[in-house]
């Protein structure tokens, strides 16, 4: 197959790019670079990015799994350092893949913690955050709750990619876009932040902010009361109001809807109304 690649980025252009313009703002900076080496070393960091193919990919997680004796979730972590790299040059202007965009295949782990707050509990959270003196922090929690995107989402939302019903997540964890609709609580919250990013707070400012409130809160016991859980609490919430799973499944950005079916927990009652009407 004969392709004029216009655009040629090595292995090693692309981690740099992508260190520079998104990992080193990041908690888990290194991290993520250490699970990009990991592809550079098996692949060759002076190789071109142009000829990564879906099998290039497959055989990469033939060899963590079997040659470095990796776990799946350890698999997943350094496939999603290489999902990075080929959603960076995806954007790079005259770039082309010469076998096609290539598909990351993860392997299907599912993280356990699923933790949902009451209405109760998200009163107690906005009312210690604000005893703590931090209410900017409260704009950020309740975006959280109302729109279910993960925290680094919310952290590298721009100005530009908010409008008057959607906002606009790019670079996300499966390499995708994705708008979601906002409505009358976040509509209020946006209105009055200024600023190019909307959440201008640092990832590891975040951790330690929520870590005192949930010893505030008296929370720290409930090791799955983690800021995470505001985005279960969202994706709970709307499969209780029966909004459709392949809808929650777009909101949110699963690649899985198993993942989204995690949170599907019908009761008897909701059984029972489901099929009174076939009687």
């Amino acid at each position: 197959k004969v392709l004029l690649m216009k655009n040629q980025i090595t292995v090693k252009q692309s981690i740099e790019k992508v260190y520079q313009n998104d990992w080193q703002f990041q908690k888990n900076c290194t991290t993520s670079l250490r699970n990009a080496y990991v592809f550079s070393d098996w692949y060759g960091k002076n190789k071109l990015m142009n000829n990564i193919s879906t099998q290039v990919v497959r055989d990469y997680k033939f060899h963590l799994r079997n040659n470095l004796k990796y776990k799946d979730a350890t698999i997943n972590r350094k496939l999603a350092s290489l999902s990075k790299l080929i959603t960076y040059v995806r954007g790079c202007e005259g770039f082309v893949f010469l076998w096609g965009l290539p598909i990351i295949e993860y392997e299907k782990t599912w993280n356990r913690r699923t933790y949902t707050l009451s209405s109760s509990i998200e009163k107690e959270l906005i009312k210690n955050t604000n005893e703590l003196g931090y209410p900017e922090y409260n704009d950020l929690w309740i975006f959280l709750i109302d729109v279910g995107c993960r925290l680094s989402e919310a952290l590298n939302l721009r100005r530009e990619d908010v409008d008057d019903d959607f906002v606009l997540f790019r670079n996300t964890k499966n390499g995708t876009e994705r708008h979601v609709p906002i409505f009358n609580r976040v509509k209020k919250i946006l209105a009055r932040r200024t600023g190019d990013r909307v959440f201008p707070f640092a990832y590891s400012t975040v951790q330690s902010v929520w870590k005192k409130i949930k010893k505030n809160m008296n929370m720290t016991g409930e090791k799955d009361f983690v800021i995470h859980s505001l985005r279960h609490t969202c994706i709970t919430r709307l499969l209780n109001r029966k909004v459709g799973i392949e809808v929650v499944q777009i909101v949110v950005g699963h690649n899985d809807i198993r993942m989204t079916q995690r949170y599907n927990h019908p009761s008897k009652e909701d059984i029972k109304s489901a099929l009174s009407h076939r009687h």
